[in-house]
């Protein structure tokens, strides 16, 4: 029964890595087509993953659509054609490239976006694939949404759909401008397909798609206590070539026990991030990146005027380096509120806060833009 599942182990990247092909179930059995692809490898360990291509269908393709935002448009008449332009390489692409992309930018960099000529193809390419679905990275899709607005172009836009990293409320509140619609935010993984869906009309609430996820929350020090708060572990009974139990999806959240207000019964989540994407301060106390990210630095600072670009990176317990791709020349003042904007969420504690102007930022692990670099991270790479 599911109330057995917890005398199994809980699984992580690591583990399965170790594992092999032990993972996998022999698929000769199987009378259709199965695919394989490696995961993005943006915690540092890709892992190959097997499908049939009729279990891909229904759970990859079914719960995207789930979403809301479709409830009251025509899936016949939006897949009879290719309504998908694409910035980066999301991992949607395994599935729907092929068949309904319009026209993807893989290699795309926020900095790229500068340049008139990209933005003139990418406005074409949204006009041809009229009405569109645009998707990618979230850092992607708010630096095009502004630039759109400062060139004063309508584009047909009647969906996004951001991926892979989060968003501040001053970009989804950016983003909202070039649509009429709320930004779509899923939470995913491989070898488990969508989780769930961002509630509408509560902002970091998700419902979970329980008909083929069993979601549970342990805590930190005892990883087999169920708490309240904690890390997401994900059963999946998705996909049956590479089955999924207890797997430790390296989010951090909590399960709510009330009925959501938009009146959807689906199990609700509260979302809190990615587990260890957090500063530590000297005394250990964490603030989480997200808080730095949205209230500090784009809302208190003002940096997504100031920035094309920018990256934090933990070097050191007691520094913090803030690399900026700047819009226009970052001045004395601009540096003072950018100071007193972080140093004022960490309650008096001391740290250093290095801020150098630099040409570009490489993208991360997965070929994927990468807002901020832990000190666990740092230290691995380094």
């Amino acid at each position: 029964t599911l109330g057995d599942l917890g005398i199994l182990p809980v699984l992580n990247r690591k583990a399965l890595l170790a594992l092999g092909e032990k993972t996998y179930l022999n698929h000769d059995f199987i009378n259709q087509p199965t695919l394989s692809y490696y995961s993005s490898g943006t915690t540092g360990v890709p892992l190959k993953h097997f499908y049939s291509e009729r279990e891909i269908l229904i759970n990859y393709a079914t719960f995207l659509f789930r979403h809301p935002m479709f409830e009251n448009f025509s899936l016949s008449k939006l897949l009879s054609r290719k309504p998908f332009v694409v910035l980066g390489m999301p991992g949607v692409r395994h599935v729907f490239e092929k068949d309904f992309f319009y026209k993807t930018y893989p290699s795309t960099q926020s900095s790229d976006l500068d340049n008139q000529d990209l933005r003139a193809d990418i406005y074409t390419s949204i006009r041809n694939a009229a009405p569109a679905f645009l998707i990618g990275y979230g850092s992607l899709i708010a630096k095009l949404a502004e630039w759109i607005i400062e060139d004063g172009v309508n584009l047909p836009i009647f969906a996004v759909r951001t991926t892979s990293e989060p968003i501040s409320i001053v970009e989804r509140e950016l983003i909202g401008r070039i649509t009429d619609t709320p930004v779509i935010n899923m939470l995913s993984g491989n070898g488990i397909g969508y989780i769930g869906f961002e509630c509408p009309t509560n902002q970091g609430y998700f419902h979970i798609n329980s008909e083929t996820v069993v979601m549970e929350i342990v805590g930190e020090d005892d990883p087999m206590a169920e708490r309240s708060e904690g890390e997401l572990i994900i059963t999946s009974f998705a996909y049956t070539l590479n089955p999924v139990v207890r797997y430790a999806h390296n989010d951090m959240g909590q399960i709510l026990n009330y009925t959501c207000g938009c009146g959807r019964t689906l199990p609700l989540i509260k979302f809190h991030g990615r587990r260890g994407y957090e500063i530590v301060l000297p005394s250990g106390r964490k603030i989480k990146m997200i808080y730095l990210y949205s209230v500090a630095l784009m809302r208190d600072a003002g940096l997504g005027r100031l920035a094309k670009q920018f990256q934090i990176i933990q070097n050191r317990i007691d520094n913090l380096l803030l690399l900026i791709v700047p819009r226009q020349k970052i001045s004395d003042l601009d540096e003072i509120k950018i100071r007193l904007a972080i140093t004022e969420l960490f309650g008096g504690e001391k740290i250093n806060i290095e801020i150098k102007c630099v040409d570009v930022i490489p993208d991360g692990r997965g070929h994927k833009p990468s807002f901020f670099i832990p000190l666990s991270e740092f230290k691995e790479r380094n």
